[in-house]
């Protein structure tokens, strides 16, 4: 039996966890890999910045949510550090 494949339907997608809830999530998971010293994780965090950053521009192994919590990690470290 032959089909039809000329149609095409749109994609349907649902989100099963609420945004903010999973790059707090995400935050949390790294937080124990930034380092101790306050210089250490905010220069943990501007490497690991810097490649998003450069995943985003490929289009390849880039996370819109480990993005985010990289960068609330960020602006935590910078306002403790002040």
């Amino acid at each position: 039996m032959a089909r039809n494949f000329t149609h095409h339907r749109p994609i349907r997608a649902m989100r099963l966890n609420n945004p903010a809830e999973t790059i707090a999530a995400r935050a949390n998971a790294l937080r124990p890999f930034l380092g101790l010293a306050a210089e250490d994780r905010l220069a943990s965090l501007r490497r690991m910045l810097r490649q998003e950053r450069r995943a985003a521009g490929s289009g390849v192994g880039y996370d819109a949510a480990r993005h985010a919590a990289l960068r609330r990690l960020l602006l935590e470290s910078a306002q403790s550090s002040k």
